[in-house]
């Protein structure tokens, strides 16, 4: 994995010695076409606001885990693989920029992935909302570990979804949002597989789960502590472009950096990363064919006596 000081050129011999692995010849196909963009500079006030005017607490209430400790999401099938999404900020429903991520990883286990859309407002009221999603993504985390122990769980998230991964993974005093809403079980961080963030407001240019052209002596408008994310390391690309002030909070008023993703490579590098981590692909026995007039069930064996 490249450290947090790894970009430029560096980056781009990564990215091209992953992508040309053999199992990823069908992700640029699923990874092609138009992607309607959010508003960067949508984000980028809306972000801002969580710290500028926090929620008042009892306005999230109806969130915090110790009043209200039963889980608000239901058991999902219990697949080998469980892929969460968390859109950002303002993304509309279909053609998000995780899409094709998910969709390539899906492609790689036919029939071994679930998938699964983060269900949170992604709106410009972040308090609220990113609480929300955060206590969700706990919620199925846990209750998957518990139901499901055998499955793995990859997390993809983009600007304020990137936020809402970033803060459940976390611990809750590392947290802008979701505080009181519980925390990922030891069981389930064991389950994460892999996260993949792009364009994160928390993005901190130290740590070593960066990854792309930004500058490391940079961080996102909201930096988390360092070390965050320590307990996922070798787990973990957090991508982020230099011209993205989302995730280099600078005084350039660019917008272009932040949906760079779009087709910059970076949606096709992910999966690949995600790929390489899967498991070996499970053999499933062939059934036997049932007896028919043309195939008749066979006879005993020779020498057997018959009764």
């Amino acid at each position: 994995m490249l450290s947090g000081r790894t970009h430029g050129a560096r980056f781009s011999r990564g990215l091209r010695s992953v992508t040309l692995l053999g199992a990823l010849a069908a992700t640029a196909a699923l990874l092609a076409g138009c992607a309607a963009e959010p508003d960067p500079t949508v984000a980028r006030d809306a972000l801002r606001e969580v710290t500028a005017e926090p929620a008042a607490p009892d306005a999230l209430e109806e969130y915090d885990a110790e009043a209200h400790p039963e889980p608000i999401v239901e058991p999902l099938e219990c697949s080998p693989y469980l892929v969460i999404t968390a859109r950002g900020t303002g993304e509309p429903k279909k053609k998000q920029l995780l899409g094709p991520v998910a969709r390539a990883i899906s492609a790689a286990r036919p029939g071994e992935v679930e998938r699964l859309e983060l269900d949170y407002p992604a709106d410009t009221e972040i308090n609220a909302g990113a609480t929300l999603g955060a206590r969700t993504l706990i919620d199925t985390l846990n209750l998957q570990a518990e139901s499901c122990p055998d499955q793995r769980t990859i997390l993809l998230g983009y600007s304020q979804g990137a936020l809402v991964i970033g803060d459940a993974l976390a611990a809750s005093d590392a947290r802008l949002v979701g505080v009181n809403v519980g925390a990922v079980s030891e069981a389930a961080a064991e389950s994460v597989l892999a996260v993949v963030l792009y364009g994160n407001p928390r993005f901190v240019g130290a740590d070593p789960s960066g990854y792309g052209s930004y500058s490391p002596d940079t961080n996102g408008i909201l930096p988390r502590p360092p070390g965050s994310f320590a307990g996922y390391e070798g787990r973990l690309r957090d991508y982020c472009v230099s011209d993205d002030f989302i995730c280099q909070a600078t005084l350039s008023m660019e917008e272009a950096g932040h949906v760079a993703y779009y087709d910059n490579g970076m949606q096709s590098d992910g999966a690949a990363y995600v790929i390489t981590r899967l498991g070996p692909i499970t053999e499933r026995a062939e059934p036997e064919p049932e007896p028919t007039e043309e195939s008749p069930s066979p006879s005993p064996s020779a020498g057997a006596e018959v009764g």
